[in-house]
């Protein structure tokens, strides 16, 4: 039977109602002997201060501070402008191209057939807002048709009035936590998942894996419950699954393509297992918008192969990158990462 880690591990008295990244903060600030006021819960606003008040410091959301300005902030958030930054940097991003207007993008189709049958797109493409957090309204089509792709560009037009479609790039997603001039995290983040035993349909594997603490709702806690709702259920079905479904012993059974902390997925620490150089192209990636605290979405095919522009791919960097997948993963080491935060702030 797998043993869960205690509640108390990871949610701290109290402050039960914040975001788990801002209890991460606060845990560490107190056992600094710093002083710290929750200025609006809803907000995620806290004020953190020496014993003496010679410095104070304001932290939104865990790693919104002072040290990111705004025009860094606006360059992440808008994935168009970020890959062209990182693509100047000399860094690799997925080639795609840019909509303002669905009939542009729907009209472009027989070019991305074209690059399907000519093996330039040959593992399928990614259509998604220009700007969007935690997948939302990204598709990925790997094996796709006309309606399949307005489908997709419809759903990307609905959450943003411009998208992206881009090569879809095969391999692991890793995301890389650089504070400062340090990439201090690696976590591979695993899609919504289960594993059978043989005897347990998919539903009552995912009942059973919801049942550990970690798993909630809203980001309170380390990892968020395994939904089994429209989109699960219409992954299950491209498989020939459904929820009834008896999965072989040890046979993993994804729910979800996108690898989102937020819909459901697994984060494995792999801090130690990768490659020097891929944390110096995180840092780079960071450097390239000036970022001080950023999250960087690498792709790796082959996490033991030689280092080259071909080997990896930068999906996105992120502002105010989430800590608890790195100090609370589902697998592996606890980074203590909001003491990087703290120490760079000056405390």
């Amino acid at each position: 039977m797998k043993i869960h880690p205690k509640e108390s591990e990871f949610i701290l008295a109290g402050y039960e109602d914040l975001e788990i990244s801002s209890q991460i903060i606060i845990r560490d600030a107190l056992a600094r002997g710093l002083t710290v006021e929750v200025l609006n819960r809803r907000a995620h606003w806290l004020r953190i201060a020496s014993p003496n008040g010679a410095r104070v410091e304001f932290i939104k959301e865990a790693s919104k501070t002072r040290l990111d300005s705004y025009i860094t902030f606006l360059i992440m958030e808008d994935k168009q402008m970020s890959k062209l930054v990182l693509d100047e940097a000399g860094l690799r991003v997925p080639a795609g191209r840019h909509y303002t207007r669905r009939e542009d993008a729907l009209a472009d189709l027989p070019h991305y057939e074209s690059q399907k049958k000519s093996g330039g797109v040959s593992a399928g493409i990614v259509v998604k807002p220009t700007t969007t957090n935690f997948g939302t309204g990204i598709t990925i089509l790997q094996k796709y048709d006309a309606d399949a792709y307005s489908a997709a560009v419809g759903e990307a037009f609905t959450h943003d009035d411009s998208v992206i479609v881009e090569e879809f790039v095969a391999g692991m997603e890793y995301r890389f936590l650089v504070i400062g001039d340090e990439c201090v995290a690696v976590a591979n983040r695993v899609p919504a998942n289960v594993a059978g035993n043989g005897a347990a349909t998919i539903a009552e594997l995912v009942a059973e894996k919801n049942k550990d603490p970690r798993r909630g709702v809203g980001h309170i806690t380390p990892l968020e419950k395994i939904q089994l709702g429209e989109t699960e259920l219409a992954y299950l079905r491209l498989q020939g699954l459904t929820p009834e479904s008896v999965p072989a012993a040890d046979e993993q059974v994804f729910l979800r393509r996108n690898s989102n902390i937020s819909t459901g997925g697994d984060s494995h620490d792999r801090t130690d297992e990768v490659q020097s150089g891929y944390r110096e192209i995180a840092v780079q990636a960071a450097a390239s918008v000036s970022a001080q605290i950023c999250g960087v979405d690498i792709i790796i095919p082959d996490l033991d192969a030689p280092i080259s522009n071909e080997s990896y791919a930068i999906l996105e960097i992120n502002f105010n990158p989430v800590l608890y997948i790195h100090n609370f993963p589902y697998a592996g080491k606890n980074r203590r990462v909001g003491e990087k935060i703290l120490d760079l702030l000056g405390f």
